[in-house]
């Protein structure tokens, strides 16, 4: 079985922060594959997908302990760490853009390095979808940043994004990595 986390932080409060952009394309998949989440046997809600052979999720720790609810998943459901692909939110990219990637550090995302540490390895897939804008640096802390609401502009941004960023998806899923990368990193 494959799992799809997508990291965010549960509640209204949250619910349309930058930060929970992971979230977001998890019920884009939910919606594009006729699944409903439901509150799973550890601290996560999860929709699987039987045809293909795929766990959605969203961890319900908060962000900064995630990697609880995944270590959990990835026993749970037997998932081995090539077959796991983990969504979040990077500073680092612009808003708009997104890049999947074999492995890596947590850098300064809380919500990785959690993942990182409760899995004892960084070699598994992530999709880092882009946060940054234009003038970012100049207002305020990256912690306000990441956890107001997107702009409206931004969000007519983000709901075109998701749906590629859904198809990026669905390629892992389907034809593997490399294949994911290879298409959808060089349109970036």
């Amino acid at each position: 079985m494959k799992a799809v986390v997508g990291l965010g932080n549960p509640g209204a409060r949250y619910r349309r922060t930058r930060h929970n952009v992971g979230f977001m394309l998890i019920d884009e998949l939910s919606s594009r594959f006729g699944m409903k989440l439901k509150g799973g046997k550890g601290e996560y809600m999860i929709g699987i997908s039987e045809k293909l052979d795929t766990a959605f999720i969203k961890p319900l720790t908060f962000m900064n302990n995630s990697g609880i609810a995944v270590k959990d998943i990835v026993k749970r459901y037997d998932v081995k760490l090539e077959d796991l692909l983990i969504v979040y939110d990077d500073l680092d990219l612009t808003l708009g853009c997104f890049k999947i990637k074999k492995d890596g550090s947590g850098g300064t995302h809380n919500g990785m390095r959690s993942n990182i540490e409760h899995l004892y390895k960084d070699s598994f897939p992530r999709l880092k979808m882009g946060i940054d804008v234009a003038g970012r640096r100049e207002n305020g802390s990256s912690v306000d940043y990441v956890l107001n609401n997107f702009s409206r502009a931004e969000e007519l941004l983000i709901r075109d994004i998701l749906s590629e960023a859904a198809d990026a998806v669905e390629c892992f899923i389907t034809q593997g990595l490399e294949k994911a990368m290879n298409t959808y990193n060089q349109r970036q």
